[in-house]
């Protein structure tokens, strides 16, 4: 996948603007490609607390990403 620099910068301030409950594990996840057990090991958190985080930061960041790429068509339901 070729993102744009633009586009980059998006899902980088996306990021930057969530909670640093979420921010840290999608960063440790998506981007240096962590095990759910090596964060849950470096966060000291149950692993279903980080598979939880996870999927909640995914969210945030799907929704936010969606306003920033297409802000007329996304509406909260």
């Amino acid at each position: 996948m070729n993102l744009r620099l633009s586009d980059v910068g998006a899902v980088r301030r996306a990021i930057a603007e969530m909670p640093v409950e979420f921010r840290e594990i999608i960063i440790l996840r998506e981007m240096e490609d962590f095990s759910y057990k090596e964060i849950a090991d470096l966060s000291n958190l149950p692993i279903g607390t980080v598979m939880s985080r996870l999927a909640r930061a995914r969210k945030l960041l799907q929704k936010r990403l969606a306003v920033e790429f297409n802000p007329g068509a996304y509406h909260e339901v």
